[in-house]
């Protein structure tokens, strides 16, 4: 089930992103977000910022950081927005994801906001994302503690800015997540996550579950420095954790 990145490139929506300050002050961030910073040193790190439209998140990481920017969009028109805002305060590239310009372990920190819950092929996305990253990577989505993950844009959707097309809305089973977390692609040792309810009324989302039952969710995801070897079938394998939790949602228990 695949998503045209064109929807990315409507015109309403690069629009709205010149025009207004989304984000663009550390105090109007998220609290999932403002409680990832929280979590480590970022002072110095380079960053990689994918889906960064207009680079407003810079702004607010710079209120507070000394930090290595660079934003990535595969809006061409928000990036050269975003050079000409910022100069050479920070490094804009019209690309996406995948784009071998972009090397293995080049970065420090890769984020992905604001995003994730649109992107139908998330686990391509995390894998690559891991790959990019030295250390870090730290994204939001929303997430349901039963059913499985919701990925169907026709039953749980938004309508993408003034475009008319539904855009995926996805909601991610937090124990599919932590599955995947422990996959050897990724290669993680620890994996912090922080949530709350999604404010009520707050989303122009249609979904196919109460908005009470799903939440929003900030992971970080921590590598690890050497190649964690996976094994199974043997009984002496269920004794060897791969990945640490730290987890702290609503209500939510492992």
């Amino acid at each position: 089930m695949k998503n045209s990145k064109n929807i990315f490139l409507d015109k309403s929506k690069t629009s709205f992103y010149i025009k207004n300050r989304i984000r663009n002050n550390f105090i109007s961030l998220e609290k999932s977000k403002k409680q990832i910073f929280k979590k480590i040193k970022i002072k110095n790190h380079h960053i990689l910022d994918i889906g960064c439209a207009t680079g407003d998140i810079f702004s607010a990481l710079k209120e507070k950081f000394q930090i290595n920017y660079t934003g990535i969009d595969i809006d061409k028109k928000c990036i050269v927005y975003a050079k000409k805002k910022f100069g050479n305060k920070a490094k804009f590239i019209a690309c996406d994801i995948f784009d071998k310009k972009l090397k293995k372990n080049s970065f420090d920190i890769v984020m992905i906001w604001n995003l994730f819950y649109m992107l139908p092929n998330w686990k391509k996305i995390l894998i690559r994302a891991c790959d990019l990253s030295k250390k870090y990577v730290m994204f939001e989505n929303k997430v349901r503690y039963n059913g499985t993950t919701i990925i169907d844009r026709d039953l749980s959707y938004q309508y993408y800015h003034l475009s008319s097309k539904r855009n995926y809305y996805i909601i991610h089973n937090i124990y599919e997540l932590i599955s995947f977390f422990q996959t050897h692609e990724l290669n993680l040792e620890h994996v912090y996550g922080y949530g709350y309810k999604l404010p009520l009324g707050k989303t122009t989302a249609k979904l196919p579950l109460k908005e009470s039952d799903v939440f929003v969710g900030s992971f970080l995801l921590k590598k690890s420095k050497k190649k964690i070897v996976r094994t199974g079938v043997q009984p002496k394998t269920t004794s060897k954790p791969w990945v640490k939790f730290d987890l702290n949602f609503p209500g939510f228990k492992k």
